[in-house]
């Protein structure tokens, strides 16, 4: 019964999860085309410039406490309150440091305009300390319907106010007022609904026992985040602010698929493999499921949005932003692995074996900085060239560790992915080449783009859903099921 109630649970969870992400997402998006008409490369890049930083202090602030708390079976008042004034003291001490350090950063970049930003869009920090508690205890009791909400409030809000800034001629200032608006109010409305409220209450046995695990945890996320960010500090110190522009335009665009999928999955199943940890089997069924699932999803659609790059950017943005057409490809091959990667990193996160979890991502983030660093010699080609074989060398490396954590060979999950890659490749060059012999007899651009889209689009989605249809893949069989239970059970309930 328990079992089931779990099940029940993270089914309910992923639909929420998916109705704040991709709400969230489509907020995004809309904000970023109406902001990138009115905002430059420039502008982007320098936002850009400055998130390594804020992005670093976010993760100390949390210093891998939140995990802890996740991964704890019984925390107590104690332990939450012990977190909460943790991360609150250690988010204003990095404000402070900021703060002060914010002419040196800017002197760094030989950009004056930095230490106004860094400072007033370092406030973050502080906020996201304040509700770092009331999110993890939701979390941990799967309740993201009202996460779902107070995000998807929070994203609307802020997307209005910018749209109106931008529109005002404010530039680059309303990415900044975006951000610290969106955090703001989720952190109000976290509060107001959270249901919890901190206690004047700190024990060191209980900030010990957390930190033993969390502080793995937080050097893990430093590493990573270092790998992550540093990318735009190369890119923005090596090249120019417009390039580290038109690479985040690119980026911003190719996360949309690739974090809607991860994140779904990843926000939920965390918590779900962390009350699995004791039975290895269920764990690794789990996750070959998933890993079916998510790849069936993720290749056709990275892959899509790989060939109908051109007719996409042409859609919509102006003709400034052409230059971030080819970072956007090469982005994408990244991105048809990522999500299988961030899935065999959360299995092992979940399993509570820091030991392995450190190992796999200080090896991974060290050849990923080495080779970055490397490629950077060859210009911006050398350096997405690198950015793919790296997310490639992950993907070994990753499937290694989750072998050694659950027994789901490096061989087995090739395998189990390796059709859904094959066919969305295969359909993916047909489509390519079909796009010669499409002529549109319509002079104006943005038309025309649109219906090269809708056409591609169709002939590779029905060409890839009948054909791993007639062939039986595993993942066409997950997604058909999951349609004919839902439609039995609306069925059942209509004669009840």
């Amino acid at each position: 019964m328990a079992e089931e109630n779990l099940k029940s649970k993270t089914i309910s969870s992923m639909i929420w999860t998916a109705t704040q992400r991709f709400g969230v997402l489509i907020l995004g998006f809309v904000s970023n085309l109406v902001l990138a008409h009115f905002l430059s490369a420039d502008d982007y890049g320098v936002i850009g410039m400055i998130s390594i930083f804020i992005t670093l202090a976010e993760t100390i602030t949390d210093s891998g406490l939140g995990a802890a708390l996740i991964q704890k079976e019984n925390p107590t008042e104690v332990d939450y309150s012990t977190v909460f004034w943790s991360n609150l003291i250690i988010s204003i001490i990095l404000y402070i440091i900021l703060f002060f350090a914010a002419p040196a950063i800017a002197h760094f970049y030989n950009m004056d305009v930095l230490v106004k930003i860094l400072r007033i869009k370092a406030l973050i920090i502080i906020l996201q300390g304040l509700r770092l508690i009331q999110t993890t205890i939701l979390q941990k009791n799967l309740n993201f319907k009202k996460i779902s909400i107070i995000y998807l409030t929070a994203s609307v809000i802020s997307t209005i106010v910018a749209i109106v800034l931008a529109v005002l001629g404010w530039g680059l200032w309303s990415l900044v007022v975006k951000t610290l608006l969106d955090i703001s109010v989720r952190t109000a409305l976290f509060w107001i609904f959270g249901n919890w409220k901190p206690k004047f209450q700190f024990s060191k046995v209980s900030f010990k026992q957390l930190f033993s695990y969390g502080f793995v945890m937080l050097i893990t996320s430093l590493i990573i985040t270092l790998y992550g960010e540093g990318q735009g500090l190369i890119i923005g110190k090596a090249f120019s602010a417009a390039t580290l522009g038109y690479y985040t335009q690119a980026k911003k665009l190719q996360e949309i698929p690739t974090n809607a999928i991860s994140q779904i999955v990843n926000q939920v199943t965390f918590p779900v493999f962390a009350k699995l940890k004791d039975n290895t089997e269920k764990m690794k069924n789990g996750l070959k499921k998933i890993v079916v699932g998510v790849s069936y999803i993720s290749f056709p659609m990275m892959l899509y949005f790989f060939i109908s790059a051109s007719p996409i950017f042409n859609l919509l943005f102006s003709e400034k932003w052409n230059p971030s057409i080819p970072y956007f490809r090469y982005l994408c091959i990244v991105g048809l692995i990522d999500s299988v990667n961030m899935m065999n990193t959360n299995i092992i996160s979940a399993t509570g074996k820091k030991g392995l979890y450190f190992r796999q991502q200080v090896v991974k983030r060290i050849i990923g900085i080495i080779l970055i660093i490397l490629s950077v010699h060859f210009g911006m080609t050398g350096l997405l060239i690198a950015r793919v074989l790296i997310e490639y060398i992950f993907y070994f490396i990753n499937a290694l560790a989750t072998k050694k954590a659950i027994n789901y060979k490096i061989i087995e999950q090739t395998i189990d992915i390796l059709p859904n890659l094959i066919l969305a490749v295969v359909i993916g060059v047909i489509t390519y080449f079909l796009f010669n012999f499409i002529k549109i007899p319509i002079s104006n651009l943005k038309i025309q783009s649109l219906i090269l889209i809708i056409i591609s689009f169709l002939i590779f989605t029905v060409s890839f859903i009948l054909v791993s249809g007639l062939l039986h893949f595993k993942g066409f069989k997950i997604y058909k099921d999951i349609i004919l239970q839902k439609l039995h059970k609306e069925n059942k309930n209509k004669v009840l």
